[in-house]
């Protein structure tokens, strides 16, 4: 074999190194929540509003077609607890696509409570004042329903660079409304060097950072602009 022809195989034995990281273990991430403005925002709407529900409702496949459906290692989806479904946000694989370990928000945190904080936060911003129950929220509150379509994100790999993706999805129900669920669905991504578990994190808060900014914008359609 020649010098260079070696180089060159040494040199995709790294590449593959450096991108996949650890790709066959089970990492864990810490999401941060929501940044609070610098002052908090006016309550403009007379009624408060309960996040009464956040429901899981992701469909996690054993081989899926493609990476940006959910799945998971270590004896797949069917061997896994709930509790380690309810904190799945990511499926590693390596540079041929294989897919391997998961990505984990750290334990305490879930994606039922990341979305949670994201909608709360969205809300607040258009001037609701989101209780925690009924029992402080007021006379005559909005009670609201939100059931997660899509919280995943993935890699799509290339010789010099990756692409770290994300889709968030959901549809937001005003209980007692005649008035259609709001659905709200983003697409983020970002190139990277490597799939570390910094770059997971990285796109995962990109994701909800979309999220809630396209919540604010659909939050303030009628179903919700209309109750003041």
């Amino acid at each position: 074999m020649s010098f260079r022809r070696f180089g060159v195989i040494a040199l995709l034995a790294s590449a593959a190194v450096f991108m996949t990281g650890c790709a066959t273990n089970r990492s864990e991430i810490k999401v941060a929540a929501p940044v609070a403005p610098a002052a908090a925002p006016a309550v403009t709407k007379a009624r408060a509003v309960v996040i009464q529900s956040v429901t899981d409702q992701r469909v996690f496949e054993a081989a899926p077609r493609s990476p940006n459906i959910p799945s998971l290692g270590f004896g797949g989806a069917a061997a896994a607890t709930e509790a380690v479904k309810a904190r799945a946000v990511a499926r590693k694989r390596n540079t041929y696509g294989k897919a391997l370990g998961d990505v984990l928000v750290q334990d305490g945190q879930t994606v039922t409570g990341l979305v949670r904080e994201n909608v709360a936060s969205a809300l607040q911003q258009l001037g609701y004042r989101v209780a925690k129950d009924v029992g402080s929220a007021g006379p005559d509150p909005l009670l609201v329903d939100v059931r997660i379509r899509k919280l995943w994100s993935w890699v799509n790999m290339g010789f010099w660079a990756i692409t770290m993706n994300a889709d968030v999805e959901t549809s937001i129900h005003i209980a007692g409304s005649e008035t259609a669920a709001t659905s709200i669905s983003v697409h983020a991504e970002e190139s990277q060097g490597a799939a570390t578990d910094g770059a997971w994190l990285s796109i995962v808060q990109k994701g909800l950072s979309t999220y809630r900014e396209e919540a604010v914008k659909q939050l303030a359609a009628p179903a919700f602009s209309s109750v003041k």
